[in-house]
This record gives C-alpha cells, structure tokens and sequence, in this order.
C-alpha cells in the first residue's frame, strides 16, 4: 500500500469508529475497534498523512514520539493510596494520569473535538524497560490504569528492523491485535505531493528522468548508504534558502542530505546542468510575455534542439512558474469564501451585541477568532493551506477593524454594511488574477508549441498541469485555448501509461 493509499485508510477507520447509531452509542464498540499500525520506510511521509487524515475528518489530534519518553512521563508516577479489603487496611500503589492521556483531554477541552486521533510514532523503537507498556497500550488502549477516551482512534507507526537497528516487530499476539497496515515506497505518489507542495524544479526534474534515486538504501563498506523522501524534501528547502542568500551549492552539501556519494555527486551535476539552464531560458519573460521577439525565436531554437534532460528542466521551470500563480489564485478563492463565511458570522455577533459600540464588538470577534485559530494552530488540527487562508482573512478583517475606528462607526447596520462593501470591493482581485494567469498559461502553450518539445514534452507538461490541484481547480473553472489544443497529448500520454501496465502483466503471467 502506497502512502496515499494509506491515509485514505486513516481516514475511513476513523469515519467507522467514531459513527454511532441513533442512540448515541458506537456502532463499533470501543472493544472491537483495533489501532491502526503503519509499518514502513523512514522518511516516506507518515507523520505527515496522519495530520491531513486529521485535518480531513475535522477531529483532535495528538501526537507523541515514544521513543521521546520514558516510563514515569507514559505511564504516569506511582502514588500510595490505602484500601481496605477484607476489613483490612493495606497501601497500594497506583499511577498518577499519563502525559499523554492527560494531552489527550486537554485537547478535547481546548478544541471541542470529542473525537480525535492519538499518534504513537517510532512505536517499535522503544527501550526495553518501555516496551511491555507498548504492547499494554495495543492491546487494552490504555497507559498505566488509565484508559484512553472513547472516540479517540490509536495510531502507532514505526519502521521494519530492515531500515531501524533498534527497531522489533511485535508477536504475533499483538499483531493480531492491531489493524496492520504495510506502507511501501511509491515515487509517482510522491511526486504529486511534491508538485503540489512546490518543491524544487531540479528535484522534480531529477527524479523523474531517474525515480531509482527517489529511494536508496544499501550496506556499502560497513557504513549504510541512503537517500529518502524525507531527504529530498529538506534538501528542496534548503537548496531555496541557499539560491536566495546566494550561497553556493556544493556537492559536499548536497552529502549533507543525500546520504549516497554516487546520488549525491549525480545530482550535484545535474543541479549544476539546471543552473545553466535557468540562466539561458528567460522563463519569467516567457511567461509575462516582456521577451522580445528575437529572442523568444533563439530560446524557441534552443528547446527544440535540445536534449531530454534540458527539455525537462525547462518544462519544469515552466511549471514553476505557473504553479505559483496557481498557487496565489486557489489562495485568492479560497479566502473570498472564508471572509464570505466569517462576515456572516461577525453580523451576528454584532446584532447579538447592538447595545455596544461597534468597533468594540468587533475587536472582541476577532479576538475570539484568532484564540480559536491559535489552538487549531497548537494542537495541528489545521492544515497548512487553511492556515494560510485563516491568517489572511484574520489580517484583511484586521484592518476592517482599523476602518471602523476611522471612520468612528459605532452603529451595529453601518459597521455590517461598510465592511460588506469593503469586501465586495476586494472581490474584483480574483477577476484579475484569474486573467493574468490564463495569459501567462496561453504563453506557456505557444512557446512549447513554437519549439516544439515534441510529444513527449508536451504530454510531461500536460499531464503535470493535471496532477496539481491548484492547476487542476483554475482549468476547471477557466478555458484555456492552449490545453483544449493539447489535450491529445494528455490523452496519448494516460494510453502509454495504460500499455505499460498491460505489457508488464503480461510479462508477469
């Protein structure tokens, strides 16, 4: 099961543990309900898809890494208390609440969320003295005596003993205890999160000229070699700070990241290959349409006589460049219809506070709304993206709230029908970005076309404008002339694909 795969599953096992019949009651009762083990590589992206399948399902969520803790903060401190049994006083030791149960219920108090998801990572990796208190906590969902809440699902990850030394597989008496689920290494997945998430070109470019160094682990001279999704993704990071402060990106640096010298010092060349690439292509004046003719006609020259590692690179700066305007667009819809969503909250609360002035009224909304968004914020039950919008619709109504003091508006009617129309006012941006992407994008299309990239070129782009939902969402609610012209391309490309699957079954059988 690849990654995504398994977070549809999260998500799913989340859905069925926490329905409940017409009564109230679970109609998986708690008993019956096994926590979810993900087992699979380091670095492919399992802490992360437990935030989205929380973010999804709109529940709590909690998350500890085990091998953080000792006994005393899993279990909780022993405490004497005496009871009688038999008419006989005795002192017995109990545990104080856990760390982590006790995070658990404070979540629950500060977010509203009765259900939730608990996440145990690096689970198989605990020390010894820790380790019996892990199988207690799959088997009876418990630490120490205390018991997590209902409607709280368990998810544990960790990684085979193959990939982590101190790593052990449970017995088979717990594992039938779990709902196992095996997470393997699928590059195609990944790529689309990284398109989506904007990495950088020369990763993308990269690993899809060469997906065998998507993933690398071997034993070479005693020492073990290795290259993960995580590596690569921390190496786009820091490959945008160093391109920013103009540092220059060695291959000693790049070791830093790519634990292989062979992967390393490849990529290494090639990211020095896209440098050049970037340089010799005007992509920004492509797409802004500010390159004189002449020019355009040379670099239109230069792609079509290319080679495939340099058509690539330039398709991918290409996309780059298109995906943040992507990007800023989704961005601008989606905060006009938060501030659509939030205006009709705060005229309520202005009509249930008529008695005060109200600039005042409405500083205390936003002050609830941003101590709300702060604990989203804390507990990461939103998103990045939400985040993102919530913080700009926090921002615009900010200065809504500045307006009104200006302009001295104490009455509830004039503050409500002052900020509407500020917001009718600032709709009109969506309008213009939409043109001003759609332009950039008929660009895109006409400089391909003018090379041309060849099919295969054009149907890496095509098929690269389909997997990211940004693209996806703007070509849904916007014609481009260019895509209409080329969906053949995308067409061609999804019937090769097809055939390359078939023709590998039929090798298989």
């Amino acid at each position: 099961m690849n990654i995504e795969q398994a977070k549809q599953e999260i998500i799913n096992t989340v859905k069925i543990y926490t329905a409940k019949d017409e009564n109230g009651a679970l109609r998986i009762p708690a008993v019956n309900q096994r926590p979810v083990l993900l087992i699979g590589p380091p670095g492919i992206g399992k802490t992360a898809v437990i935030r989205q399948a929380a973010d999804i399902c709109n529940v709590g969520l909690v998350a500890y890494t085990i091998t953080h803790h000792t006994r005393q903060s899993a279990v909780g401190l022993p405490v004497v208390r005496e009871k009688e049994y038999a008419g006989k006083t005795v002192s017995i030791t109990e545990y104080t609440m856990s760390e982590i149960i006790a995070s658990v219920y404070e979540c629950m108090e500060q977010t509203g969320h009765e259900n939730g998801i608990l996440f145990i990572d690096e689970i198989n990796c605990v020390s010894e003295t820790l380790a019996p208190t892990m199988l207690q906590f799959l088997q009876n969902k418990t630490f120490g005596t205390h018991r997590i809440p209902e409607g709280w699902i368990i998810v544990a990850a960790g990684n085979p003993p193959e990939y982590n030394r101190s790593a052990r597989m449970f017995d088979v008496v717990t594992m039938d205890r779990v709902k196992y689920i095996p997470v393997g290494i699928d590059f195609p997945v990944w790529k689309a999160y990284a398109v989506e998430r904007g990495l950088h070109n020369a990763i993308i470019s990269y690993l899809s000229a060469k997906p065998q160094h998507f993933y690398y682990i071997e034993e070479a001279k005693g020492d073990r070699e290795f290259v993960t999704a995580r590596g690569w993704e921390d190496l786009s990071v820091l490959l945008t700070a160093y391109e920013r402060e103009n540092i220059e990106v060695t291959s000693e640096i790049l070791a830093e990241y790519l634990h292989c010298r062979k992967i390393a010092l490849d990529f290494s060349a090639y990211y020095s290959m896209f440098v050049k690439f970037r340089k010799d292509y005007d992509i920004s004046g492509i797409l802004n349409g500010t390159v004189d003719k002449e020019k355009l006609s040379e670099q239109e020259r230069m792609l079509a006589t290319a080679g495939p590692d340099e058509k690539y690179s330039v398709i991918q700066l290409l996309l780059s460049g298109l995906f943040d305007r992507f990007r800023i667009y989704a961005s601008s819809v989606s905060s006009d219809q938060r501030k659509a969503e939030v205006f009709e909250e705060l005229k309520n609360y202005l009509r249930r506070n008529s008695d005060r002035p109200a600039f005042e009224a409405f500083d205390e909304f936003m002050e609830n709304f941003d101590t709300a968004l702060q604990i989203r914020r804390e507990h990461h039950i939103i998103s990045e993206e939400e985040l993102q919008v919530e913080d700009q619709v926090s921002s615009y109504f900010g200065k809504c709230g500045y307006r009104l003091k200006e302009q001295r508006i104490a009455d509830q009617q004039e503050a409500s029908a002052s900020v509407e129309n500020w917001i009718k006012e600032d709709a009109g941006r969506k309008d213009k970005l939409a043109a001003e992407t759609g332009r950039e994008l008929e660009r895109a299309f006409e400089f391909l076309e003018g090379a041309p990239a060849g099919s295969d070129g054009m149907g890496y782009f095509m098929t690269a404008l389909s997997l990211n939902k940004d693209a996806a969402e703007y070509l849904n609610d916007n014609t481009i002339e260019g895509y209409t012209r080329n969906l053949d391309h995308l067409r061609l490309r999804d019937t090769q694909d097809e055939l390359k699957k078939q023709i590998a079954g039929i090798l298989k059988n």
